[in-house]
């Protein structure tokens, strides 16, 4: 699904401000990243509570994506200490955020989280969508940390205390690449929990139990690995089978996301039964990316057959690129360098861990672009007129935008042509790397099919 969800409001219209904050937020994710997949939006009901429970690995930006995901109004439950920021209490109080008191957070009064939960009660008894992050805290871990019992105290005791029954559903944020500017994100939206128990469970026993399915329903729609490390392998490997006999196999966000779900657990069993075989096949897979990498070589390029017609055309693209479409971009970037590069050193220097890339460059982004935009176009009209502003704003928002849609493609372009050279001048090169990586596909399959045997015992 694409960044236009079709999900309307299941609590009535909209106020002009939450209109705005949707688009604001859908803007943002759509600059941010160059890819963003919604999945499973039909699991929101229309006219019912929802409590959404995601996985927080992005600190600010998941509630910033969570938002772009859906047309709903979005209520977060927040840790109190960000209704104290000057520039964040507005907007929070703007779009029904409701402030969460934590023993950890300093000058926190746990005791107003009775007040919380009765105006959460409230909130899902008209049909409002609630985010909660379970886990407590953004964090840099590859798995799912331990998860609080308060979303499931909030969905029983709603039951309670209003007669209506909220839908619980798990939500999961994936970010291929966190902490890049232009990379990927998906949002997977699960199927409703279960909320009945036995008869004979106290309250508590169900609070646990429900935890736990909150738990089963994010690891489902997470990925969840021993380090990063694993991570990066299966990503590799994943990518590695997106090219097989010669043929590029294009899959969406949401392919690669239960192919490397699918890694993770084989190579598990794979690590206990066959750790020989496992150990020989990384070493296989790393040196021919080391010689892949030495020769500038990516993997498509190998599947390229470099025809006379081939070459025609993509001599006819490069040249539409060169003459029309990278001097317009050349615009964009000329009135960008300085907020831009601003906005990527400061993010840099003030977040703490990868987890807060995307959130301050965001906010960086957002604050040094407003500025020194909003002070050329005054320049513009203070010395030219309101007509020469009005060109000038149109050619840096298209120029900006082109700029941003052709992001690395002078890279690739002088890429494509050095390896074209290359082939040219070793003409056995392109033919050793398809045999080395046709071994290693043949291999990569052997070792999957193991696992599978394995997995069925």
């Amino acid at each position: 699904m694409g960044i236009e969800p079709s999900i309307e409001s299941g609590q009535g219209t909209l106020t002009w401000f939450e209109k705005v904050w949707q688009s604001f937020c859908r803007l943002v994710v759509k600059v941010f990243y160059r890819r963003f997949e919604v999945s499973g939006a039909d699991n929101l009901p229309e006219k019912q509570g929802i409590i959404l429970c995601a996985n927080h690995v992005n600190a600010l930006a998941d509630a910033v994506v969570l938002q772009a995901a859906t047309r709903k109004a979005i209520r977060p439950l927040a840790r109190s200490g960000l209704f104290k920021n000057p520039l964040l209490k507005p907007i929070l109080q703007r779009i029904g955020a409701v402030p969460i008191f934590r023993r950890g957070d300093p000058g926190a009064d746990t005791t107003k989280n009775k007040d919380t939960f009765s105006q959460c009660y409230e909130l899902l008894a008209k049909g409002e969508t609630l985010i909660i992050f379970p886990e407590g805290q953004s964090h840099d871990i590859p798995q799912l940390t331990e998860l609080k019992t308060g979303a499931a105290r909030m969905a029983l005791e709603t039951i309670q205390a209003t007669g209506s029954e909220p839908a619980v559903i798990p939500v999961g944020l994936t970010f291929p690449e966190k902490g890049q500017f232009r990379s990927a994100v998906l949002v997977q939206f699960g199927k409703p929990l279960n909320l009945v128990f036995a008869k004979e469970n106290t309250q508590e026993q169900n609070v646990i139990e429900l935890t736990g399915r909150i738990r089963a329903g994010l690891e489902s729609i997470t990925l969840n690995a021993e380090s990063w490390e694993e991570i990066n392998l299966v990503a590799r490997i994943e990518n590695f089978f997106a090219f097989r006999h010669g043929k590029y196999h294009h899959r969406n966000l949401q392919q690669r996301f239960r192919t490397q779900q699918r890694l993770i657990d084989a190579q598990r069993l794979l690590r206990n039964y066959e750790p020989d075989k496992v150990r020989a096949l990384i070493i296989q897979l790393k040196q021919f990316e080391k010689i892949c990498q030495h020769c500038g070589v990516k993997d498509y390029q190998l599947s390229i057959d470099y025809k006379p017609t081939l070459i025609g055309l993509y001599l006819l693209r490069m040249t539409w690129m060169l003459l029309v479409v990278f001097p317009v971009a050349l615009w964009g970037i000329i009135n960008s360098y300085i907020p831009y590069q601003l906005a990527k050193h400061l993010s840099n220097h003030f977040a703490k861990g990868t987890n807060q890339h995307d959130t301050t460059k965001m906010i960086m982004g957002l604050l040094f672009f407003t500025f020194i935009w909003g002070l050329q176009i005054f320049l513009v009209f203070h010395y030219f007129g309101w007509k020469w502003m009005l060109l000038y704003t149109a050619t840096l928002i298209i120029s900006s935008a082109v700029a941003l849609l052709v992001r690395g493609e002078k890279q690739r372009i002088l890429e494509n042509i050095s390896v074209f050279l290359l082939f040219l001048r070793k003409r056995d090169l392109k033919a050793y790397l398809r045999h080395k990586r046709q071994e290693l596909e043949k291999e990569l399959a052997r070792m999957v099919r193991i696992a599978n045997r394995l997995s069925d015992r």
